[in-house]
């Protein structure tokens, strides 16, 4: 279990720490956590997780523990958790737009190296717990 939900991203690649930058912006109130799959920690909250498949996508993990893949509606799931972004969850939940964000998300991690290129680069940040 988790005090707040913790996003697990690849800090090796670059669009993944930027899209964690953009999450760490985003979150003015520190409501989600946020973690490298290269990290310890993250290693402990995905123990459940075959390690062939952990580093295949980014993960959210419930407040309960519970892990939700990237592609798997984590990502209207951590829109949710945001306050700045609550709004736009809610509504893409009633657009039923869930199958389109998994596809752009799955669309996104085969891309990641050249989509990285459009990004700027930096650091890989930390909040846990």
């Amino acid at each position: 279990m988790t005090g707040r939900p913790v996003m697990l991203y690849d800090g090796d690649c670059r669009l993944c720490r930027w899209a964690a930058r953009l999450v760490d912006r985003l979150d003015r109130r520190d409501e989600v956590g946020l973690l490298s799959l290269e990290d310890a920690q993250a290693a402990r909250l995905l123990a459940a997780v075959p390690q062939t498949e952990r580093d295949e996508r980014w993960w959210l993990v419930r407040r309960d523990g519970a892990l939700v893949p990237g592609d798997g509606g984590a990502g209207v799931e951590l829109l949710t958790e945001l306050r700045l972004t609550r709004r736009l969850a809610r509504v893409l939940e009633r657009l039923g737009a869930l199958p389109l964000i998994d596809s752009l998300d799955r669309l996104a991690s085969r891309r990641r190296g050249q989509l990285g290129r459009l990004v700027p680069d930096g650091p890989a940040p930390r909040r846990f717990p």
